[in-house]
């Protein structure tokens, strides 16, 4: 089961990175994106109930 803080904090971070992209150069703002779309990925993960372990062996097959 998810920890609803956990999702709250993780997806308030992207939140976070994306504002900072959008006044960031842009050879910044890709990071911050690259590091926002990690941490959505993430939370989905958790919203799902899978780790992120499976999900590389999914991609990998």
């Amino acid at each position: 089961m998810y920890n609803v803080d956990l999702i709250r904090y993780i997806t308030d971070s992207a939140g976070e990175l994306i504002g900072k992209a959008d006044v960031a150069v842009p050879s910044l703002a890709c990071e911050f994106i690259d590091e926002a779309e990690e941490l959505l990925a993430l939370a989905g993960l958790l919203l799902k109930g899978r780790s992120k372990d499976e999900l590389l062996l999914k991609e990998a097959a």
